[in-house]
């Protein structure tokens, strides 16, 4: 946040901090987490005048090998990073014509309908440059980044436990030196950045695909830092943009790549150019065009084109079933084992069983039943002879028929001595995280990564809007936002079956560590004893309660308030943990947020732009009917909850004579106001117009498209949540008792938003 007049004097000799005058006591004494960790409170959010805004962050200090903790220049040089995909962002949402998608066409409308349309075709432009990218990113990873290094495909024969190069992938590469002229265009390293936030599915890929050094290596600081300038320009040597074309064959500028999109139908391998989008072809379009941005090119969510030989439509829907037909041909021919049986849900790293225990494996039960059983019935479902054009869901439907068949189950797991003819838990487990790598996903990633950007998209924008580049204090603020980071951590090693969820400040200093993968996987095996995700989806109203917990917490066990922040949403949840039969006394969750108004600190903390909850992740779940009436009476509990604790922090700062909280409930995207309830809420206001589906919306309901096959979990694995603890998830719906078995689904509110620990032993408070 910027912060201009509060000055800081810290007295190492017994901790205390003097704050425009105010003596603030230091914490007591904590467990240690981090390097960063120590009795003294981190440093406050502080600053003089400003002199050169740019001093900061011009001249930094980076290392070109990955450290084991961030640094605070290395969080500075993330934040430059970021502005460059904010810049970016920007540019190619207000540059009209784009794609062929020009602002005249609004002018048909009048008022808010002409300022939402203007608004959708600027995310328009912006979703389709973020499809484009991703599928560049593909070229690069497979063109460039596997030549980097003798790269080889990752075999099921080598999952044993006596293959140290698969076992020990994760300390056996060598950090590769990167120079500017290798890095990739800004959309291309925007995608990486987003894939690296996504932990355990970067870790599955760099071991599919074999790249060790790359996985070694993460985000190269030292020369990020150096192709972006004070003004956030990204620059890479002429040199570097030739060597990109020549080896990928694209242009250096997405925009600059062809409109259409080529590829092999998949029902009779013959080439199809496809256009990207649509929206832009007619001359006059129709009301409905305009507002909703819906086409049926290929970065359209309604892709339909009819191949010009077979005459079948090529859509989404079918290009998933193709992507999962080639992945059985390649684990039949090739032994490539499919996506999400690589990584063990219970501690995210890679599975391996000994060599006499591997046919029982029940991480591999998915390639055992595709391999065993389904793999015929799945290559029949894309037939040149037919026009049927094939979902995810039949697929899901095969699954779920075979499952529950007893001989099948038997057939199967031949040579195993348990129950043979029964899935267990752990093996349901494994089938939710295969089927999760599928849906909505054509890419040859884990995760679909346009989806990915997009929620990005929103800490990108929060981070460029916060400013803390500019701020003269930046690097102090760095330094603090690491302790709480690193008090963070601590919190989910000490509760493992707990949500922890960052605030704004916090996941700036996490997502820094994320892109130095073999740091940030040491540092969560050595605290938490299992490799952390960072949950890319969450149900909002989740993330929300989550984060009342987080909160409260961090306040019992660091003596101080959690965001620093005075909007209504911030001040009602640290009013909730004011007890009421102690509103006027001074238990320990009062006394700290006395000291954050005391000492000057929430003058500093402006309402509209200061480090609450992070929630880019915040998503909306959608349930069948019957979930959907439950899902919305706990929406409402949580509501009425929030409501009463808004009344109550308003009294207080009535009592107490501070600014009373104004509840604004209103985002702007595009320069288009939208309503929303708070900030713990999903951005979805946009939907319909991304190609592979709502990136804000999950499916939760049993039986739904996009969702656990069933008889295997109610809940959000397949939509790219695990309920496994210190998994990806903890999602509503997630795994409920039971289902997960061994290593399986951890129960209630398990997993990780941010969160899933381990048991690490070492918390001074709230463990479990």
């Amino acid at each position: 946040m910027p912060v201009e007049k509060l000055s800081l004097r810290v007295d190492k000799d017994d901790g205390d901090a003097e704050v425009n005058g105010n003596t603030v006591a230091s914490n007591e004494t904590v467990p240690h987490v981090g390097p960063f960790l120590s009795k003294e409170a981190p440093p406050a959010y502080a600053a003089t005048d400003p002199e050169e805004l740019s001093a900061a962050f011009s001249n930094l200090t980076l290392p070109d090998l990955p450290v084991p903790f961030p640094t605070a220049d290395q969080c500075l040089a993330h934040l430059k990073l970021l502005n460059s995909f904010y810049a970016l962002r920007e540019d190619i949402g207000y540059t009209d014509s784009l794609f062929g998608i020009w602002d005249a066409r609004c002018e048909i409308l009048e008022g808010k309908e002409r300022d939402q349309a203007l608004a959708k075709s600027r995310e328009k432009r912006w979703a389709l440059y973020i499809a484009r990218a991703v599928e560049r990113f593909e070229v690069w990873w497979l063109k460039y980044l596997c030549s980097l290094e003798e790269s080889k495909r990752l075999e099921g024969k080598e999952m044993i436990s006596t293959s140290y190069d698969y076992t020990l992938f994760m300390a056996k590469g060598r950090p590769q030196i990167w120079t500017t002229a290798m890095l990739p265009p800004l959309d291309i390293l925007m995608v990486w950045h987003a894939f690296m936030l996504n932990p355990r599915n970067y870790l599955e890929d760099c071991i599919r695909f074999g790249l060790k050094r790359l996985w070694a290596t993460g985000i190269p600081w030292l020369v990020v830092d150096e192709a972006i300038d004070t003004d956030f320009n990204y620059t890479v040597p002429k040199q570097g943009m030739d060597t990109f074309s020549d080896v990928t064959g694209l242009s250096w500028n997405n925009t600059n790549d062809p409109m259409n999109k080529t590829l092999d139908c998949p029902r009779c391998s013959t080439q199809v150019d496809i256009p990207w989008t649509t929206c832009g072809a007619k001359e006059k379009p129709s009301y409905k065009e305009i507002i909703q941005m819906v086409g049926t090119g290929y970065g359209d969510r309604g892709l339909l084109h009819a191949c010009h030989k077979c005459g079948g439509n090529i859509s989404h829907n079918l290009l998933r079933v193709a992507k999962f037909k080639k992945d059985t041909e390649n684990l039949v021919r090739k032994d490539w084992p499919l996506g999400g049986t690589i990584i063990a849900p219970s501690t995210g790293t890679p599975v391996a069983p000994s060599a006499t225990l591997w046919h029982r494996e029940p991480n591999l039960f998915p390639n055992r039943l595709i391999a065993k059983h389904l793999r015929v019935r799945i290559f029949e479902l894309i037939n040149p002879r037919s026009i049927m054009e094939p979902t995810m869901n039949d697929i899901k439907n095969l699954v779920e028929k075979a499952i529950n068949d007893r001989s099948v189950i038997r057939k199967v797991n031949t040579g195993n001595s348990s129950k043979t003819d029964t899935i267990t838990g752990s093996e349901k487990l494994a089938i939710r995280k295969m089927m999760s790598r599928y849906w909505d996903n054509t890419s040859l990633f884990a995760l679909e990564l346009g989806g990915a950007v997009i929620r990005q998209s929103v800490f990108v924008e929060k981070m460029h809007s916060i400013d803390w580049l500019h701020s003269p204090a930046s690097k102090s603020t760095m330094e603090r936002l690491l302790v709480k980071y690193a008090r963070f951590m601590q919190i989910i090693s000490c509760n493992p079956v707990d949500i922890a969820v960052p605030t704004l400040d916090i996941d700036l200093g996490w997502h820094t560590h994320q892109l130095s993968p073999p740091s940030y996987f040491k540092y969560t095996i050595d605290k938490c004893r299992k490799f952390i995700d960072h949950d890319d989806k969450m149900d909002e109203d989740e993330l929300s309660t989550s984060f009342e917990w987080t909160s409260k917490t961090y306040q019992e066990l660091f003596k101080e308030v959690y965001s620093e922040c005075t909007c209504w949403y911030c001040e009602a949840i640290r009013a909730k943990h004011i007890s009421n039969a102690r509103i006027f006394g001074a238990s320990k969750h009062e006394k700290a947020v006395n000291s954050f108004y005391d000492s000057g600190a929430a003058k500093l903390c402006p309402p509209d732009n200061s480090a609450h909850i992070s929630s880019h992740n915040a998503v909306k779940s959608i349930d069948n009917a019957t979930g959907a009436a439950v899902v919305r009476r706990l929406r409402q509990k949580h509501q009425n909850d929030l409501d009463a604790a808004y009344r109550k922090a308003c009294a207080r700062a009535a009592m107490k004579g501070t600014p009373i909280p104004q509840r604004i409930t209103a985002e702007v995207a595009w320069g288009y106001p939208y309503s929303i309830d708070g900030p713990y809420m999903s951005m979805g206001m946009m939907s319909g117009m991304y190609h592979a589906g709502d990136p804000c919306m999950m499916p939760v309901g049993a039986g739904m498209v996009g969702n656990c096959c069933a008889g295997t979990c109610s809940g959000g694995i397949a939509a790219g949540g695990c309920g496994a603890p210190g998994g990806c998830g903890g999602s509503v719906g997630g795994c409920s008792g039971g289902c997960g078995g061994g290593g399986g689904g951890g129960g209630g509110r398990g997993g990780c938003g941010g969160g899933g620990g381990c048991g690490a032993g070492g918390c001074g408070g709230g463990g479990s």
